[in-house]
């Protein structure tokens, strides 16, 4: 069993759903959650649109290496229409599953307004730069597109996970004199070794 399933396409499935949830999902329903009066509409805007242009920056990116699936409903017809086979499908689903798992759970681990949060500030600040910088080099290593650059921008900076740019966290700290921000500046490194990482071992075919 799955003696003939390409890898690194399952791979990328699980990366692609762990980022869908983390920014996009995440970021609808915590907008959706917020009762705010008169920017309500604002909110559930800004939560569609960040979703959105996730998909669309995936889709870029991973639809190459795996069709971009990160669903179940297009994964099974694909199936059906005899485009995939059984072994690959269930090892699509399985990473899908993972992916969204991995996408909830880090969000709620890193994000101080969930119950699940038990990092410390430092800790949080550190995982949340990594990932934000890691889906931001891997987007902006694998597609030069002026659209799916500017897609990814909004995203990392509507979702306000990571600090993706530490030339200019150092700069700013030398020039306004603000607090040296150590774990962003530290999981923002770690970040871009993933995001080349992923671009080498999983997207580059």
């Amino acid at each position: 069993m799955f003696e003939n399933t390409n890898w690194k396409a399952v791979s990328a499935e699980i990366m692609g759903t762990f980022f869908l949830v983390f920014f996009g999902v995440s970021s609808l329903t915590n907008n959706a959650g917020v009762v705010s009066e008169g920017d309500g509409t604002l909110h559930i805007l800004i939560g569609l649109t960040t979703l959105t242009l996730t998909l669309f920056v995936l889709v870029h990116i991973l639809g190459p290496v795996s069709g971009c699936h990160l669903n179940p409903v297009i994964t099974i017809p694909t199936y059906l229409s005899d485009k995939m086979d059984r072994d690959t499908t269930v090892a699509y689903i399985g990473g899908q599953i993972i992916g969204a798992c991995l996408g909830f759970y880090l969000f709620d681990l890193i994000n101080p307004g969930t119950s699940n949060s038990i990092l410390d500030g430092d800790s949080a600040l550190l995982l949340a730069a990594m990932v934000g910088t890691t889906f931001f080099v891997t987007s902006l290593l694998t597609s030069q597109d002026p659209g799916s650059i500017a897609a990814t921008l909004f995203i990392v900076s509507s979702t306000a996970f990571g600090d993706v740019n530490p030339g200019v966290s150092l700069g700013n700290m030398i020039a306004t004199d603000v607090e040296f921000m150590f774990f962003g500046i530290v999981g923002s490194l770690i970040g871009c070794i993933v995001g080349w990482g992923i671009k080498e071992n999983i997207i580059d075919q």
